[in-house]
Formats: C-alpha cells, structure tokens, sequence
C-alpha cells in the first residue's frame, strides 16, 4: 500500500494529575496536499500551512459537536446566524444563494483563534487492593482557524469561492494511571500482565486523538426578481491519527496493547443547496447540505512483544453529517435581527465508527483478539438556534448574538477525546466601514464565549468498557468519569469590497 509522506509536528500540554506534573509532545500529521488548479492549489496550501504550522497545534474544538458555528468575524458577532448585510463569500459554507447579495468583487479573510479549556477526572477502584486511583486534567488547546474567499456578483448571476476549516476535534492525555490488561506474556516469562513485577497491576496510559476537516466550495447563485437560487460542490479533505499506549509505572518502558492508527489523506464530495427571498424589511432563507462520506483508510500497528513492527491494512469510512438551515433577517432603520435554526443530523453519521483490519490485532475489552476494532460514540442529532441583533452608526457596526445548542455528546458515548460539551454561547462584534457607501469593505472584530458544561459517563459505555473491565479474572471494577468543557474564541476579518454599482 503507498504511503503518503508525513510531516512531523510539536504540541505540548501541562497540567496536574496525581501530585504528577506531566508534559508531551510528539506526534505526525500529513505533508504534502494537491488539488487541481493553480489558484484554489495556492489558497489550499496556505490554509493548511496556517492550520498546522502557523503556531502550536493543538485539537480543534468547535462548538457544534465539532462543527465552528462561524465562518467570518461579521457572522461570528452575531452568533453565527445569517451573514453580511452585503454579501459575503463565506456564505458558500452554508447557503450560496446569499451570494446575490454581492455586487461586483468581494474578497473576504477570516481568523479565528479558539481556546477551550478542557477539564477530564475519573476515579477508579482497584478491586485487587481496595484502592482508588484519581486522574484529573486541564488541558488549555489554542487552534488558528483561517478561512479565505472571493465572490463576484452581477445583475442576475453571481459567484463564490471559499476555503475553509469546517471541524474536526481530539484531545491529548497522557500519565493516566490504569489497570493494565494483560496483553501478551514475554517470550522469557515474564508475564506483562504483571506490568514487570508490579503488584498493583497499574500503568501510565497515553491517548492522542487527531481529527481535520477542510473544505473548499465553489458555488453559484441566480436572482430572479425577489428569489435567489443557489448551488454549491464541496470538495472534502479529511485526515486523522489515534494513539494509545501503555508504558510501566515505574521505568517508563512501553508495555503491549496499545494501537497507533494513521489514516491516509481522505477525499470526498458534497453539494449545496440554498434560497432565499427578499421582502420589503424582512429576507427569508433556507439551506440543505448534503453528508459527505470519506474512506479513511490507513495502517494501524500495535504494541507487541513478539511482533513489535507488525502493521494492519486498516478499511473504514466516515461521513460528515447532513445539515438544514432556515433563517431570516429583519431590518429597520440602523438596526439589523438575525435568526437561525439548523438541524445536523449526527445520529447516522456518529453513531458507530468501525475500524476493520487486514490482521486480527484489536484486542477486546476482555482480552481477546479480533480484526475488527469498533468505536461507539451514540451521537444524536443536533438543534441549534443562534439570534443577534446589529445596530449600525455611520462608518461603526455594533453586534451581538446568543446560540444555544443541545450537544450531541450522550452519556451512553461521552468520550474525553472528540466533541464539545458545550451549550450555551454568547458574543460580542464590531465593524468598521470604509470605502464606497453603497457596497463598503469592512474591518471585523468578534469574541465569543461558550459557558462550561459538565457532562457525566455511564457503564458499559465505551470509555467506560475500556477502562473498567479486568481480565485474569474476568470482572468489572468501579469506574466513574466526566467531562467538562468551556471555549473563548476570537474572531479578526477583513472584508474588502470594490466594482459594484452606486446606488
């Protein structure tokens, strides 16, 4: 199978757990990326280089399960309803028919820098002992996400062109005490499940998890009086890596069992539909984008004593949830209200992840050994509403907005590795107008906060089942988790407006 090339990257992360001050770092993610044509080439690869190496990369975490819930500052200030009262490209991320509203060239840039405070404890009750072990961590990740676009827009015609960070998610822990499974005996007898002589049957386990989404759409609109149609093709590109390993309490040596999952550079397909209709104070309109499915095939290797270079073909797939959007927009005097409504459906698309192998090398929950190795996550489908109000006054633009969205995150599938918590979020915005009166470019401002969520584990879920089950003898231990998330985000943009008709 040919291997695509890999670029080495650096993250770190500091924290507390168990009197034990931890760091780490290390990692791979992918190197070199094409599409076809020289300027959509170009805005690809300066994405991806501001997402990977523009600062210390950490794991994205969006708002929306791990959707961002804005696509430039002007949105992000109003909560991420709706977008620019004259046009934007960026609204090719979700409803391409308000590119009506651009007249002549518009060019739009877009950072957002994400922090989220990611807190994870468990507690754990050793049934050999008696004892019980705690792990408590605070892990801070800051990721860059930019965004570029340019837009034209005639009488009837008008078109778009955007790049984009749409998602992704993971987290990084590390000193984790667990029971260790016995994985595998030595060859000189020495039985790993011992951990080389430890009676307490404990290690430091290590979890990485790494999930990108990037998304380029062209898209086209078409204005009929007071309706605008629009169609847009998303062109996908998705990588993940998932990391999880054993070392001795002690020595630090790495014990059997533990998996390490590359996937190769996944590409996939989507289409965009969007209307909207223009009344006289008020415009009305609705999106539907379609899932977009990306086979993530790749190696995985596991740890092993006897075979410790032994890699598996691994086959599977993913798909980017399906999305619909309704929304609307009133306007009366200097004041602008926006309201959106979306429904993602990841119930079908994260409900269950199934990694299947070329080589049984998957151990189990209890010990044994399969080529299939499966990830229940038990997502459900996602209601988000987002408000916000605008106050223009001559050159300045005041905004703010409030979304609210149920997380898709269920007990049954918390994870501390992918996914926001994360309900409620408030924001604040301001623009500052300059150039021609009638389509003006703008400098965009936006801080958004999303207020901390707790979330609590169940039995038998898969965090759950992969950390309370013993094996030698075969019986369950008591195993308590949560999860508790919190993000600041801020948004900087640049709008720039130039060739459209005076008013």
């Amino acid at each position: 199978m040919a291997r695509h090339p890999r670029a080495r990257y650096y993250f770190q992360v500091r924290g507390f757990v168990s009197g034990v001050d931890f760091e780490s770092q290390g990692g791979t993610c992918p190197g070199r990326i094409r599409i076809p044509g020289a300027f959509g080439g170009r805005m690809l690869l300066l994405l991806w280089f501001l997402l990977y190496f523009g600062g210390p990369l950490q794991p994205l975490q969006a708002f929306h399960g791990i959707w961002l819930p804005a696509f430039g500052a002007d949105q992000a200030g109003l909560a991420g309803a709706f977008y620019s009262a004259y046009g934007s490209p960026l609204v090719v991320e979700e409803n391409p028919a308000l590119l009506s509203r651009v007249q002549g060239h518009s060019f739009q840039a877009s950072l957002a820098v994400n922090r989220a405070t990611i807190e994870y404890r468990d507690r754990y009750l050793d049934p050999a002992t008696g004892t019980f072990y705690n792990n408590d961590r605070t892990f801070q990740p800051v990721a860059p996400l930019p965004a570029l676009g340019y837009a034209y827009g005639g009488q009837r015609w008008s078109y778009g062109f955007a790049i984009y960070a749409q998602g992704g998610g993971g987290a990084g822990f590390e000193n984790m005490l667990r029971a260790y499974p016995g994985a595998e005996a030595r060859s000189d007898g020495v039985d790993s499940s011992s951990v080389a002589g430890n009676q307490n049957s404990l290690a430091k386990e290590e979890v990485n998890v790494r999930l990108a989404l990037l998304k380029a759409t062209p898209a086209m609109a078409y204005r009929m009086g007071s309706l605008s149609l629009g169609l847009g093709l998303d062109v996908v590109h998705a990588t993940k890596r998932m990391d999880r390993s054993y070392n001795h309490l002690e020595t630090g040596a790495l014990l059997p069992g533990g998996i390490h999952y590359r996937s190769d550079s996944a590409w996939a397909l989507g289409a965009k539909l969007g209307l909207s209709y223009d009344l006289e104070d008020l415009t009305l309109a609705a999106s539907f984008t379609s899932s977009s499915r990306f086979y993530l095939d790749g190696d995985l290797r596991v740890d092993s004593y006897s075979n410790p270079d032994q890699v598996s073909g691994v086959s599977r797939y993913m798909e980017w949830p399906a999305r619909f959007v309704v929304g609307l927009e009133y306007r009366r005097g200097p004041y602008r209200i926006v309201a959106d409504v979306s429904h993602t459906l990841w119930s079908y698309s994260m409900n269950s992840l199934l990694f299947s192998l070329d080589a049984p090398l998957a151990i189990t929950p209890i010990g044994s050994r399969s080529p299939y190795l499966r990830m229940n996550l038990r997502w459900r489908d996602q209601t988000a509403v987002s408000v916000g109000i605008e106050r223009r006054m001559d050159r300045l633009a005041l905004r703010a907005g409030y979304s609210y969205g149920g997380t898709p995150q269920t007990a049954r599938g918390l994870s501390p590795l992918l996914g926001t918590t994360v309900e409620h979020h408030i924001s604040l915005g301001l623009g500052w107008f300059f150039g021609e009166e009638a389509q003006p470019s703008s400098v965009d401002l936006a801080l958004q906060y999303s207020f901390p969520n707790t979330m609590k584990g169940v039995p038998f879920s898969e965090w759950w089942l992969g950390h309370a089950i013993q094996t030698e003898p075969l019986r369950p231990a008591l195993f308590e988790f949560e999860k508790r998330t919190r993000v600041f985000s801020l948004y900087l943009g640049l709008s720039y407006r130039w060739g459209g008709q005076s008013s």
